[in-house]
């Protein structure tokens, strides 16, 4: 009795692990004909085609896309070339530098990244209110009121985060002052016109920062959430 127990306990076993062999081998077929994304993952990506423009993120098998008037989450389908990401009336597709957006049955070809805009959507959508650039050394200020202000310097390698103090008036310019931990920090916005040094974009507040004894300038402007 007991040794027809254990035959069929054996049994049992070898074919639970048959079919636990079949689970693996059906998920590993069905993500073949998947080409691989070279973008990077988590990285905000702006694309302007012909007649056309749209913000992405990148992430594991997915990209999520924000339209004019939705945000859409595509899934990564088969592509017999390229690669192509995909929801209901929505797609994407790219090979090398050549991409495609088809929306709601209308094709937005020509479709090219423009990384010099990527940082600026980037900050909107994590909520920045105002955010300013400047250069030599290369630096960038983020400001989300009534939260927090960063300061990033020294091409990345400088990085101060303080609480925002609030807005002070002095004629008019607008001040920010705080003076947190080892930090003394004052930034300076003044609504006239700027040009970036570097980029020759226009910008419509010159910005002075202060920061522990170093001073820094450039041009910065306020953003718009229009996902919120």
């Amino acid at each position: 009795m007991l040794k027809a127990q254990f035959t069929l306990l054996l049994l049992a076993l070898m074919l639970g692990g048959c079919g636990g062999n079949d689970v693996q081998g059906n998920e590993t077929s069905a993500g073949e004909g998947f080409n691989q994304d070279p973008r990077a993952l988590g990285k905000t990506l702006v694309y302007e085609c012909l007649d056309y423009e749209f913000i992405a993120r990148l992430g594991p098998g997915e990209m999520a896309v924000w339209l004019d008037d939705r945000y859409v989450i595509l899934s990564q389908v088969r592509s017999a070339s390229g690669v192509k990401y995909a929801e209901g009336d929505t797609l994407f597709w790219m090979k090398g530098d050549e991409a495609m957006l088809t929306l709601d049955g209308q094709r937005y070809s020509g479709c090219q990244a423009v990384p010099a805009r990527a940082p600026w959507e980037d900050a909107r959508r994590r909520g920045v209110d105002f955010r300013a650039v400047g250069n030599e050394p290369g630096w960038h200020l983020e400001m989300q009121f009534n939260r927090q202000l960063l300061f990033v310097g020294d091409y990345g390698m400088l990085r101060v985060m303080v609480s925002d103090p609030g807005e002070q008036l002095e004629g008019s310019t607008r001040v920010y002052h705080v003076v947190e931990g080892a930090n003394d920090l004052r930034v300076e916005i003044v609504d006239n016109p700027c040009v970036d040094s570097m980029q020759g974009d226009d910008f419509p507040s010159q910005v002075s920062v202060q920061l522990n004894g170093r001073s820094f300038w450039g041009c910065g402007r306020m953003l718009d959430h229009p996902w919120q």
